[in-house]
């Protein structure tokens, strides 16, 4: 029956198999690469896997009796012995090799163990993965049971599943009924119960045979019906044997019988396929050992029975015959590498993946388009975000080209801002701006709604004045008028009663007393035509206001000037500026505005105004207000300057009318520009400009600016309120009443009518009060008298004026001639008046007289002409004469010797020694200069050239000793032996040189390469040198003939000249040679005449340049330098006529040769070179007259305004004179010039004339006229030198001319420097403001920290539990307190530089603490149940007592911690005194910047920094306002030292509940004491 049922299941499966044949069962996939469904080998999927069972035979061992006919049933009974491998029965024997032949079993306990219903023997197998199971066969060993049952697991883990059911009584035994039959449609995951195999026989070898699909309707259709796929799905089977079948011989309980029955299996197969779902062709193990599929088909999971992660494009099915069911990859575009399977996608589209996670913003099933909020404008590029403004936008959503849809009133590609005239971007758009027009310069902060306000002007909507201004105006550039007040108040406001008014000048009857000038020039009255004014087409004008213009024009501040031109067609308005003086400042305005219509071809009248106020200056430092309205309460001129462009063809531009806003007292229409003024104390008037009663001028008639202070007149009268002086009465006097009249004492600052009384004084002089006694004593005595009733006389008098000691005498003055010290006391006797302390060296009753040892006048008016000293020299005088005589101080003299003390030698005498005299000079009358010589060594004056004491030779190198000194040797240096020569000035030559000064190598010689000597020439010279000895000696033989013969005779044996003739210049006329001597001189004496023409016109003109009282100027030395080179000049020339009038010329004229032409030509030479000189002083002088002009053009063009007035005219003053001496030098060259030409001039005549002529000089005239030449020579290249040097001194001059120019600049760079400091000063003084204001809110938010603080401090009682379970808390707590107490001591040292961070710590501080307090409550409410809990449980003491003793520590600990609290007590008195300290230091800060404004106080009148330093005075004043009273520092303080003094309360508090603490310790142990020890140790 077994194998019947076997075999239908078999047959079942084998009409399914064709189907999965012609498919293909191995390969996934066909030859052409796609997809088939693939299966797994059929197999026994039992075999090799160890089963389980719940029961086996052997342990302990039995025996076991089979029935007879039972295989292995041979012997009677048999022994079971799980120990016994032999004897075993074990499970693995139910899924090894079976065997017919050797059969082996597994065996379960006998009846005789209790093995029968209802206790049930179980065998399970796993079978490692799901496999799809076709049939399940039990081969028993003995006869199969009665009943049992197969069970299966669908998955690992889940619940067992009824297979199948076999029972003889299955609704007895199961509660199933036998042999169900399914129809279709009917569920068929259900188990059959038959009782088919159920019976006793066969005894052995019976087999069980479970088909699953055997009894299915749907068998036929498996592929399709996911029910049956499911019900042959195992992962676990499990056999329950239930029930043995029996002959009914049991009830005996024979054991022998009970042996017999057992339940046997010798083998359990299951066939069936490891389940892939058809995408797969094998199973093996993974890495982890278990058995999964090896996946195709892009599947995953041990039984592939999910697409792989991202193969999700349809949904997973079974690979079947028809489709192999591959999964399908995701369409992610790219941006994804995960999807899922989205069934509503695939119904809808076909395509099932639905992509996760997209990458670059992009978002889809697909990822195919951008995420929310952003956009791409090409599928080829990124998605990038929107950045729509949340609060901008209408949806963050933007569109292709990221531009956002705004709200109404936002604007912006991101809608992030508010359109122009909106703010405050927020959910509902932007509001609208609601800036005041008027205070505002714009439209408001797009982000903050703050408007822009104009400089006067504050307030978030910009709709109030500053404090100080007033009269919030559109057209007023600043929004506010500033305050005027005279100065005195900074709060004033509109004033009633003042209506519009305006100043006119219409020019209908005529110019109206306007003047004009043109630039340079001065002021006339105005041309007049009946269209106005006629403006000047070509030149600028000026045009002048008159008086009803100027004045006090106050009330004009801040209102227009109106100009009205009338234009012709086609003609331009001028250049129009408008000047005001007034208050010793002057500024320029430019037009704010230009009105009037386009040209047109017909005249057209254009309206010009000008905003009197200080913007519409042109310039970059704008004038202060306040100086601005002072310019105009005084103004003293209003100049309307004109600058034509270019002349116009068109016609004539009139200025036709000027029209001055101002205003008056009336009603209407109000002028609402016109201020009063809240006054200070002392002051009264509308604009303060009046003291009040009882006030004065702090300055004297200092007028309305000055400050008005209390009269002092201590009630003795009353003050003059612009004087200041007091009328005073009651017998008193002074600028306050301040003291008694002469004559009269008193106290007169007590204010009463009596406080002055007469003095009791000779002639009721005047007196006082000593302040200790009272006592009346007089202070302005007769002269000569004192004492306090000027009873005696006093120091320098004598006399007794009251008669104390005899009859009255009156004091008189005492006579000592001026011989004392007026200044010195006991100069005479009182009495007699004889004097007693002589000076100035006098003596006598009277000081008459010199003392001995002095000379002089005593009785002389003056100290120096009084005595003196003899003071005799002790090496020149006679010592046993005694003193010097005591009117004219001669003292007695030795020889030789002179002077009044005898001090110095007489004139040709030296070496002054004591008893001897001086000895004589003995100066040389030749070499000396004068007999007298130097009075301490003896040297003589020498003359040039000479040397020795005596002057008595000639010095090294020098010769000729003669009444003219020595003459220079000039040796050659390298050719002579020696610098000193001979009588006759020729040199000692070295070998090799010749020459008078050895100059020259001699012959046969010649000079070396390096310069050093003269060599010899080789030999072949010698024949030379002896040919040069034969022309030698040939000329002095003819030298010997002509000397010999007469002129008119033949010049004998001519065969010895060989046909030479004689050269040289030679003529036999002497007397023509002595008449150009004489001609020469006279014109070199003309020459000199004309240099001393032109010094005198020197000085001449160094007498106009007034050059003696100017003597420094650079103008008067270069003229003092000219005088000195022509005075030199003039003396070269004199030395010259001199040496042609030494000149002997012979009577007979010898053949000789002269260099007579050489000497014209050095004097034509030095002519010239006068000439050239006179060139050279002339472009000097011209280059300095360029060099001025370039420097006064330069320093015009810079230094510009008041501080440079002073330079500029001196520049000018010296222009003028360099003008004058350079036009009076011209003059002189002009004159010198031809004279020194005519003179060069015939100097070449005669020269020319005489070189032919002259005869020739002796040998050591020649030479000597040589020396004189190059001496000339020398004196001339001096001179060339000088001009030269002059030169450069013009040069210096210039230079300095430029440096001034620099050094004025520099002025006006100290300015700009001065205009940088105030700015710093400002921005010193705003910082020290904001530093004081963050230092007091710093202050404040600490003392509001400590005060928190306090309230968080626990009550005593609770501070036992808070301590035992919030130390870490405290810890925190104290250590930050400690950490924000220092960080406020730095605050606060630092002067609010870390302000803002202590700020944020007492706030986090607060915080700490709030939490601290409520983890405070909580550890409170536990700390008492716990105490609670403690005494009533004894059995915790010893634990609590320990608890308690750490707890001790801990709050030692915390005792440390207090300590540190009172440190930080101490370290808030150190704070206190920082704080101190500070105002002390920012006292002495205000102190420093109002002295630096007290230096820079001289700067009001300069427009560049007096904005700058109002500025500063302003926020000076408000910076003394906030520190002038202690009181907000003061009662931080106080605040402090009050938390100082809780904190002291609350260590007394510590340390209270330390104290209970310890007694609360010592009652524990205590009890712990008197508890038994049985209850002691318990822990």
């Amino acid at each position: 029956m077994a194998a019947a049922a076997l075999a239908r299941g078999l047959a079942l499966w084998v009409l399914l198999a064709p189907r999965a044949a012609g498919a293909g069962m191995g390969a996934c996939y066909d030859g052409a690469g796609l997809a088939q469904r693939c299966l797994p080998e059929f197999e026994n999927a039992a075999f090799g896997r160890r089963a389980q069972a719940s029961h086996t035979c052997g342990s302990p061992p039995e025996d076991f009796c089979p029935h007879v006919g039972a295989q292995g049933a041979g012997a009677q009974c048999q022994r079971c012995d799980a120990l016994d491998p032999a004897r075993h029965h074990n499970a693995s024997y139910l899924t090894d090799f079976h065997s017919q032949d050797e059969s082996t079993w597994w065996q379960s306990p006998s009846m005789a163990f209790g093995v029968q219903y209802p206790t049930s023997v179980n065998i399970t197998l796993n079978l490692g993965k799901a496999y799809e199971i076709t049939y399940v066969r039990l081969k028993f060993h003995t006869s199969r049971p009665e009943s049992f049952a197969i069970y299966k697991r669908s998955r690992e883990g889940g619940p067992w599943e009824p297979y199948q059911y076999y029972s003889a009584s299955c609704w007895k035994t199961y509660g199933r009924p036998e042999g169900q039959y399914l129809r279709p449609g009917q569920e068929e995951r259900v188990a059959f119960c038959t009782s088919e195999f159920s019976d006793i026989s066969p005894l052995s070898g019976g087999n069980v045979a479970f088909s699953t699909l055997e009894g299915r309707p749907s068998a036929y259709n498996f592929e399709d019906s996911p029910v049956l796929q499911e019900w042959v799905t195992s992962t676990d089977l499990l056999i329950s044997l239930d029930r043995l079948n029996t002959f009914g011989d049991d009830i005996f309980k024979d054991p022998k019988v009970l042996q017999s029955y057992y339940y046997a299996v010798a083998d359990f197969s299951v066939g069936g396929r490891c389940k892939c779902n058809g995408h797969a062709s094998e199973c093996g193990p993974d890495g982890a050992g278990r058995l999964v599929c090896r996946c195709q088909h892009n599947t995953t999971g041990p039984d592939c029975e999910r697409c792989l992660p991202f193969f999700q494009d349809r949904p997973w099915a079974r690979g079947t015959a028809e489709s192999a069911n591959e999964c399908l990859s995701c369409n992610c575009s790219g941006h994804s590498s995960e999807c899922r399977f989205d069934r509503e996608l695939f119904r809808s589209t076909g395509h099932g993946g639905h992509c996760l996670h997209c990458r670059d913003h992009t978002a889809g099933p697909h990822c195919e388009y951008c995420q929310e909020n952003f956009y791409r404008w090409d599928q080829r590029t990124l998605c990038q975000p929107c950045d729509c403004h949340p609060a901008g936008s209408l949806h963050l959503q933007c569109d292709d080209s990221g531009t956002c849809t705004c709200k109404p009133t936002v604007t912006g590609w991101k809608c992030d801002r508010c359109q122009p005239g909106f703010h405050s971007l927020s959910e509902g758009g932007c509001r609208p701006c609601s800036c005041n027009p008027a205070g505002s310069s714009g439209t408001c902060d797009s982000h903050s709604g703050h408007c822009p306000c104009k400089e006067n002007v504050e307030g978030s909507l910009c709709d109030r004045c500053r404090p100080g201004t007033f009269n919030l105006q559109p057209h007023n550039l600043v929004g506010c008028s500033s305050c005027f007040c005279y100065g005195h108040s900074r709060a004033c406001a509109t004033a009633s009663r003042f209506r519009v008014h305006h100043i006119h000048s219409g020019f209908q009857l005529g110019a109206e007393g306007w003047q004009a000038r043109s630039l340079g020039g001065p002021k006339h009255p105005a041309r007049w035509s009946p269209g106005g004014l006629p403006l000047s087409r070509e030149r600028e004008e000026e045009f002048s206001a008159p008086e009803k213009f100027l004045g006090d024009q106050r009330f004009s501040y801040g209102q227009p000037l109106t100009l009205i031109f009338r234009v012709p067609p086609g003609a331009t308005l001028p250049r129009v500026q408008l000047r005001l003086e007034g208050a010793g400042l002057a500024l320029s305005l430019q037009q704010s505005s230009l009105l009037g219509p386009q040209d047109s071809g017909r005249p057209r009248d254009l309206q010009l105004k000008f905003q009197l106020q200080e913007t519409s200056e042109n310039v970059s430092a704008l004038l202060p207000p306040f100086h601005f309205q002072r310019l105009l309460a005084n103004l003293t001129a209003l100049c309307i300057q004109v600058t034509s462009r270019s002349p116009s063809p068109s016609g004539q531009v009139f200025l036709s009318e000027v029209r001055l806003t101002s205003a008056q007292r009336g009603l209407s229409p109000p002028a609402s520009w016109v201020e009063t003024c809240s006054c200070p104390q002392g002051y009264t008037g509308q604009f303060c400009e009046s003291c009040a009663p009882g006030y004065k001028r702090e300055t004297p008639l200092g007028g309305p600016y000055a400050n008005c202070v209390p009269c002092t007149c201590n009630q003795h009268g009353a003050c003059d309120p612009d004087t200041g002086i007091c009328q005073c009465r009651h017998h008193t006097e002074g600028p306050s009443c301040e003291r008694c009249l002469p004559g009269f004492y008193g106290n007169p600052f007590t204010g009463q009518e009596n406080d002055c009384q007469p003095c009791p004084c000779p002639r009721q002089s005047a007196c006082t009060t000593l302040p200790d006694s009272g006592e009346v004593v007089c202070t302005r005595c007769p002269l000569g008298q004192r004492g306090w009733r000027c009873e005696i006389c006093d120091d320098g008098f004598f006399g007794d004026p009251l008669g104390l000691s005899s009859a009255p005498r009156p004091c008189l003055r005492c006579q000592c001639n001026g011989n004392v010290d007026p200044n010195a006391v006991g100069n005479c006797d009182p009495r007699s008046g004889h004097c007693l302390r002589c000076l100035h060296n006098t003596t006598g009753v009277h000081c008459e007289h010199c003392e001995d040892g002095f000379y002089g006048n005593a009785l002389a008016p003056w100290p120096a002409d009084k005595c003196v000293s003899c003071n005799c020299s002790p090496e020149g005088s006679i010592h046993e004469q005694g003193p010097c005589d005591p009117v004219t101080g001669q003292c007695s003299c030795l020889p030789h010797v002179t002077g009044r003390d005898c001090g110095i030698c007489s004139p040709g005498f030296y070496d002054l020694k004591p008893r001897k005299g001086c000895q004589s000079c003995k100066c040389h009358l030749l070499g000396s200069q004068e007999n007298q010589c130097d009075p301490k060594t003896g040297q003589c004056p020498c003359r040039p050239g000479t040397g020795g004491q005596t002057c008595d030779r000639c010095q090294v190198g020098f010769f000729g000793f003669s009444i003219k000194g020595c003459r220079a040797c000039r040796c050659s240096p390298l050719g002579s032996a020696s610098p000193q020569c001979h009588e006759n000035s020729t040199c000692v030559c070295r070998p090799g040189f010749v020459g008078y000064k050895c100059d020259r190598c001699q012959d046969n010689f010649f000079l070396t390469a390096d310069g050093a000597h003269c060599q010899e020439c080789p030999t072949c010279y010698s024949l030379v040198k002896e040919e040069a000895a034969k022309l030698k000696a040939r000329l002095a033989l003819m030298e010997g003939w002509l000397q010999g013969s007469d002129c008119g005779r033949p010049w004998g044996p001519l065969d010895i000249l060989q046909g030479e003739a004689p050269r040289g210049d030679t003529y036999q006329a002497h007397l023509l040679l002595q008449g150009s001597r004489d001609a020469f001189l006279e014109q070199v004496t003309s020459l000199e005449g004309a240099v001393k023409a032109a010094q005198e016109q020197l000085q001449v003109l160094r007498r106009s340049a007034h050059c003696a009282q100017h003597g420094k100027e650079k103008t008067c030395i270069q003229m003092a330098h000219l005088e000195v080179a022509l005075e030199s000049s003039r003396e070269e020339i004199l030395h010259a006529a001199t040496i042609f009038q030494s000149l002997v010329i012979p009577q007979e004229g010898v053949g000789q040769p002269t260099n007579w032409s050489h000497v014209a030509t050095e004097s034509r030479d030095l002519a010239r070179s006068h000439r050239d000189t006179a060139t050279k002083i002339e472009a000097t002088a011209r280059r300095a007259l360029l060099a001025s002009n370039a420097s006064y053009t330069l320093l015009s063009s810079l230094l510009e305004g008041r501080l440079a007035l002073e330079a500029r005219q001196e520049l000018e003053d010296r222009y003028q004179e360099v003008q004058v001496a350079q036009m009076a030098l011209d003059t002189a060259v002009a004159e010198v010039l031809p004279e020194a030409e005519r003179a060069l001039t015939f100097v070449q005549q005669v020269s020319t004339d005489a070189a032919p002529h002259l005869a020739l000089l002796a040998a050591p005239t020649a030479l000597s006229e040589k020396s004189w030449a190059e001496d000339l020579s020398l004196k001339m290249q001096t001179l060339e030198e000088m001009v030269t040097s002059r030169e450069l001194v013009v040069t210096e001059s210039v230079r300095t001319l430029q440096d001034t120019a620099q050094a004025e600049l520099h002025k006006t760079e100290r300015l700009t420097q001065l205009h940088q400091e105030a700015r710093a000063a400002l921005t010193r003084a705003t910082s020290s403001v904001k530093a004081a204001t963050m230092t007091v809110t710093g202050a404040r938010s600490l003392l509001a920290d400590l005060e928190g603080m306090k309230l968080q401090f626990p009550r005593p009682r609770d501070q036992a539990a808070l301590k035992r379970k919030a130390d870490v808390v405290q810890d925190r707590l104290l250590a930050d307190l400690s950490k924000k107490t220092k960080q406020a001591e730095r605050m606060l040292g630092n002067a609010a530089s870390v302000s803002s961070s202590a700020k944020k710590k007492g706030r986090e501080a607060e915080t700490l603490a709030k939490g601290s307090v409520k983890m405070t409550q909580t550890l409170l409410r536990k700390g008492k149940q716990e105490y609670h809990r403690a005494g009533l449980l004894s059995v915790q003491t010893q634990a609590t007592l320990q608890h308690v003793t750490g707890q001790v520590l801990t709050l030692e600990a915390h005792r440390q911690e207090l300590e540190e609290t009172e440190q930080v007590r101490a370290g808030l008195g150190e704070l206190e005194q920082q704080v101190q300290e500070s105002r002390i230091t920012l006292e002495k800060d205000i102190k420093v910047l109002s002295e630096l404004l007290a230096q820079l106080g001289p700067l009001d009148t300069h427009r560049a920094p007096a904005r700058t330093l109002n500025e500063t005075q302003r926020a000076l004043e408000h910076l003394r306002l906030q520190l002038s009273s202690p009181g907000a520092l003061q009662r931080k303080l106080r605040l402090l030292e009050q938390e100082s003094k809780q904190q002291e309360l609350q260590l007394q508090n510590f340390e209270s509940d330390l104290a209970e603490i310890r007694a609360d310790k010592q009652n524990l142990e205590a009890i712990l004491h008197s508890l038994p020890e049985s209850c002691a140790s318990v822990q």
